[in-house]
């Protein structure tokens, strides 16, 4: 049986979709800039539908704002809107701690505890943090895995992917802490073990509470103001 035309465009855009995605949330491209087509097309090797329809998926995520007669812009990051992305993880992260006290395997933990180890250094600075930027998406994922409920999985996903975006602006500021996760995400783990909610809870907070202090606190050479309405 053949390939129909319309499985192979949908497969290309699929593949053109994860491809800007990645470069925009890496800071590849990077924000205030608009898209030119044609540059876009060269350097990733993509055609324009495929093009054209990735970006309107990536405009429906908030990653890319549409401009009359000028295209698609990569809009910068406010401190009003780094506040919101801050504001809801703590509420999707303090519910997915509680509800991991009680619905948490063992294999579940084991499985954290070995995320929450830092990642291999390569001696590439670059490359060290990009990987250490992935251990930390990888541990809340698996966090909010053990919840057993799929829609608070995918609100935290659509979270965490604008986080890895900041992250990687802050790589560019030379601004980022390197060596606190290994240590929070520990104590997260520790207190899930106790099976205490609370603890739980307030171990998930400190993380994500001390994250929103050093990008706010570093955010000044970077974030854009929030606009005026």
């Amino acid at each position: 049986m053949g390939v129909s035309v319309e499985s192979v465009r949908l497969t290309q855009t699929e593949k053109t979709y994860s491809v800007l995605k990645k470069a925009i949330l890496r800071g590849e491209i990077e924000e205030g800039v608009f898209l030119s087509e044609s540059d876009i097309m060269h350097r990733y090797r993509i055609g324009r539908t495929p093009y054209r329809e990735a970006c309107n998926r990536l405009l429906h995520e908030g990653l890319l704002e549409a401009v009359p007669r000028r295209g698609y812009l990569v809009p910068e990051v406010s401190y009003q809107a780094v506040n919101a992305i801050f504001e809801t993880r703590l509420i999707l992260e303090a519910a997915n701690a509680e509800l991991a006290c009680v619905r948490a395997t063992v294999q579940d933990l084991d499985e954290l505890e070995r995320l929450a180890g830092r990642p291999s250094q390569s001696g590439d600075p670059e490359k060290d943090f990009i990987g250490l930027i992935q251990a930390n998406t990888d541990f809340h994922l698996r966090l909010a895995k053990t919840t057993r409920n799929r829609e608070l999985v995918e609100l935290l996903t659509r979270n965490l992917e604008k986080t890895e975006r900041l992250m990687h602006i802050e790589l560019r500021s030379s601004r980022f802490r390197q060596n606190e996760f290994q240590f929070l995400h520990t104590r997260i783990v520790g207190a899930l073990r106790t099976r205490d909610p609370q603890r739980a809870r307030e171990a998930v907070l400190e993380d994500i509470s001390e994250a929103q202090r050093t990008t706010l606190s570093f955010g000044k050479n970077w974030l854009a103001p929030a606009p005026h309405h």
